[in-house]
């Protein structure tokens, strides 16, 4: 169950999220490289193939030993009103070789995004705070629901934190980041 919305700045936000007694977790740059499935178009069935570079955000190296990589499959969107869909992610040891198997199966590298995030932890919701290069600024705020009793429970907890942020549920962006960058 994943909402966002789009803020003017995080400072502020991330002041909100502490006076509701949120903790902050860690802070990070992630580079996410998408791409296109040879067969289909990621774009037109809603799913997202990425490819996840995580380092702490006083790292400057572009990659590093020490950087977490992800691959994740995300699969359409499954209500109307939020971001929440399927995820899978498996951990690699290299983004470099996983790029290279993906390019030599014929999945199509579609754009690169890098974004400053800080995590937050508040009873069963991460919160983070996005800065994402060439797209703006915005507040997730993200829970792990394995069933629909679970789903309907945190996306009402979900909305009701993002209302207790000063923020307009109704404002919530169900768009990804890619869509946001391939839309501007």
């Amino acid at each position: 169950m994943e909402v966002k919305v789009a803020i003017d700045n995080i400072e502020e936000m991330e002041d909100r999220i502490l006076h509701l007694g949120a903790t902050k977790i860690n802070k990070e740059i992630q580079v996410d490289s998408y791409f296109d499935h040879p067969c289909r178009i990621f774009q037109e069935t809603d799913e997202a193939l990425r490819v996840r570079i995580r380092r702490p955000l006083d790292t400057n190296e572009y990659e590093s030993s020490t950087d977490l990589v992800e691959l994740t499959y995300k699969g359409p969107k499954v209500d109307s009103t939020t971001k929440t869909r399927t995820e899978t992610t498996v951990s690699l040891s290299n983004a470099t070789d996983i790029t290279s198997v993906l390019v030599s199966l014929g999945f199509k590298h579609v754009a690169k995004l890098t974004k400053k995030r800080q995590f937050f932890s508040l009873q069963t919701v991460i919160i983070s705070t996005d800065d994402v290069e060439d797209v703006g600024q915005f507040v997730e705020l993200e829970s792990i629901a394995t069933n629909n009793g679970e789903l309907v429970a945190a996306r009402e907890y979900i909305f009701k934190t993002v209302y207790n942020l000063g923020l307009d549920p109704t404002q919530s962006i169900r768009e990804s980041y890619l869509e946001l960058y391939l839309n501007r």
